[in-house]
């Protein structure tokens, strides 16, 4: 559960990183163990063909649709409710699911970000896709969290907010563990979307697929007179023809061509490979019997084993102070030298010591006495240097769960993820620096007064194309926590995005595989490559090769502090709403080909009215307006210079 709190509260835990890319991976190992069980998993589909990945998820289909009807006929011939017979049951078993429902939409909440490979946003886009109509593209009564949180109040539940520390807390009696599983893994899947994107996109086709419990629910509780909107709006959106079933089928389809086209067929079946691992971690999750912990190895077995072997060599029989009892015996008659020096031994050890609680608590090193022993104040302290205890600490979280190198040997090809505190903002997400970046410290002292003589598109667009390709990321990580965005204010954000991202417009509906399906995308990413080519300079294909052919502290730093929406949130609105003054000026400039007009003019028009709305509410609180303001304020400066240029262009 503290898993839940803090993957909602990132920015304030980013020494968390290391530990939630661990248990993605063994969430991930899991999920591949469990499935290859079962003789019809997708891990029996070899070939990843597009006519054969459909084949396999209308079979899917297929078992839900016998399932349900046999679900019917037992109703017909008198046939109880089968998920609960009672109000007061339907309210606990709505209650159970809040975790999960409440993060509806995040396995795919970072995904689609500025700094996303350009030769990938196709793909990534229609991810982004399901995204923005999980969450009402926009319009906040169709949104799914809304939704849930209506139908908990209907129930009489009261809830603290999603990312609040109570929330977790036990008196709710939210005791259903496969949900809070199931929510953490929806967190975690979409946290590093650069790194695991065959994963992302593997669990949202199934995670799409229409199940029978939720056909059950929608039914059940219409019958006692409860609104089973929420199931069935899930029903109808997540069907196979054109809604978010078809979607992902076809995101899949389209990552797969697009490795084997760029990379090779070799590389494309192991890109396969990880998707069916993606697609089985969200399976098995639909699985109650999942929820049970595993028992495989912990790779800091061997590591830990030597550091006590270590300790012990040192110390001889010297008496160790502390209180531990193991099996039994104390700490210090374990590590007499003579009685450790055996494998057995230390296995013996290893496995006694994950046995005593409150020493410690598998999974929770936070909780473990153990690691207070080792830590200042202690007994123990000093006698470990800080890299031992961290490994110590590590063994602890990754306690009944697979270890990541049993995912990790399936690829050794995955990316390394740098520290949380050091990598390059340009391609590395997410990213914690702490420092005058996120201060603005030079932001302030920046000089933006350009002077350019002769203005024309080869010396202007150096300097408007790194501010370009960037600056829309001020806005994406206001989206990526479910709960945040259920509100009119990030819904508007939501509007600008899907207008910046090039989707079009469904006022009272959704686009589903319609919009999938349309030819011409053209958002702010887009017109961007549209100036370079049309200027004749060299095209980019990602971000950071934007920033090293045109470098721009100012970008970097606009990278920065969109890593921290939460402490930034109303600073990060202003600096959007100021930004909006730019798009005016290239509008109105030679700067832009002719095909790209009718587009900027759209993203205008929508960013206008939206950011009037975010500027309403932000009036509401006075700290909130004054930050909105300073953004509004540090923004305009920015794009001042730029625009008096690009109106000098002849």
């Amino acid at each position: 559960m503290r898993m839940y709190f803090k993957l909602h509260n990132l920015e304030d835990y980013p020494e968390f990183l290391p530990l939630a890319r661990d248990t993605l991976l063994s969430l991930l190992a899991e999920g591949v163990s469990w499935e290859r069980k079962r003789a019809d998993s997708i891990m029996s589909l070899k070939s990843c063909s597009p006519a054969s990945i459909q084949a396999f998820i209308k079979k899917q289909d297929e078992q839900v649709a016998v399932q349900w009807e046999q679900y019917i006929s037992r109703r017909k011939l008198g046939g109880m409710r089968e998920l609960f017979q009672t109000r007061d049951e339907s309210h606990d078993w709505i209650k159970q699911r809040a975790p999960l429902k409440l993060v509806d939409g995040a396995w795919v909440g970072h995904i689609h970000r500025v700094s996303t490979p350009y030769g990938k946003r196709h793909v990534t886009r229609d991810a982004w896709q399901v995204l923005s109509e999980e969450y009402g593209d926009g319009n906040l009564e169709m949104h799914h969290v809304h939704l849930y949180s209506q139908l908990l109040r209907e129930a009489g539940i009261s809830l603290p907010q999603p990312d609040s520390a109570d929330f977790i807390h036990p008196r709710h009696g939210m005791v259903n563990n496969l949900a809070w599983k199931a929510a953490v893994s929806q967190l975690l899947i979409s946290l590093f979307p650069h790194d695991f994107l065959p994963e992302i996109l593997g669990y949202n086709m199934h995670f799409e697929l229409l199940t029978l419990e939720t056909m059950m629910a929608a039914k059940e509780l219409e019958e006692l007179g409860i609104s089973g909107y929420y199931f069935f709006l899930h029903i109808s959106i997540d069907n196979s023809h054109s809604g978010h079933t078809a979607m992902a089928m076809n995101s899949v389809a389209k990552f797969l061509a697009h490795v084997e086209l760029t990379e090779g067929a070799g590389v494309a079946e192991r890109a396969w490979r990880r998707v069916q691992a993606g697609y089985c971690l969200s399976s098995a999750l639909s699985c109650p019997e999942f929820v049970s912990p595993t028992t495989s190895s912990n790779e800091w077995n061997n590591g830990l084993a030597e550091v006590f072997k270590a300790k012990a060599q040192a110390a001889g029989n010297i008496h160790c102070p502390s209180l531990i009892k193991l099996d039994g015996q104390t700490l210090g008659q374990w590590l007499i030298p003579e009685n450790f020096s055996s494998i057995q031994s230390q296995e013996r050890f290893v496995a006694a010591l994950a046995r005593t609680k409150p020493w410690v608590r598998p999974g929770d090193s936070a909780n473990s006495r153990l690691i207070r022993e080792l830590s200042w104040g202690g007994k123990m302290f000093g006698s470990f240097t800080s890299a031992e205890v961290d490994l110590v600490r590590r063994w602890i979280d990754n306690l009944c769960n697979p270890s990541p190198q049993a995912y990790l040997r399936l690829f050794d090809d995955l990316p390394p993820l740098p520290p949380p505190t050091r990598g390059d903002i340009r391609i590395h997400y997410p990213l914690f620096v702490p420092g005058s970046l996120e201060g603005l410290d030079f932001i302030h002292a920046a000089d933006y007064d350009l002077k350019i003589s002769n203005p024309d598109a080869r010396t202007i667009l150096p300097k408007l194309l790194p501010f370009w390709f960037t600056h829309q990321c001020v806005l994406e990580g206001l989206v990526t926590v479910p709960s945040r965005t259920a509100n009119q204010t990030i819904s508007a954000v939501i509007r600008v995005l899907k207008a910046y991202n090039g989707f079009t417009s469904v006022d009272a509906g959704v686009a589903g595989m319609d919009e999938a399906r349309r030819i011409a995308k053209v958002g702010l990413i887009e017109i961007g490559l549209h100036m370079v080519k049309h200027a004749g300079l060299p095209q980019p294909i990602s971000l950071q090769q934007v920033l090293d052919l045109w470098p721009c502290e100012f970008s970097v730093a606009l990278l920065h502090l969109s890593m921290r929406p939460i402490k930034n949130r109303s600073l990060l609105l202003g600096l959007a709403s100021a930004f909006s003054a730019l798009h005016g000026a290239v509008l109105r400039s030679k700067l832009l080909p002719l095909m790209d007009q009718e587009y900027l003019r759209s993203i205008i028009w929508t960013e206008r009215l939206a950011f009037k709305l975010c500027a309403e509410d932000e009036k509401l609180t006075e700290q909130r307006y004054d930050e909105y303001q300073r953004g509004q304020e540090l923004g305009t400066k920015a794009v001042a210079g730029l625009c008096r240029a690009i109106k000098l262009i002849k």
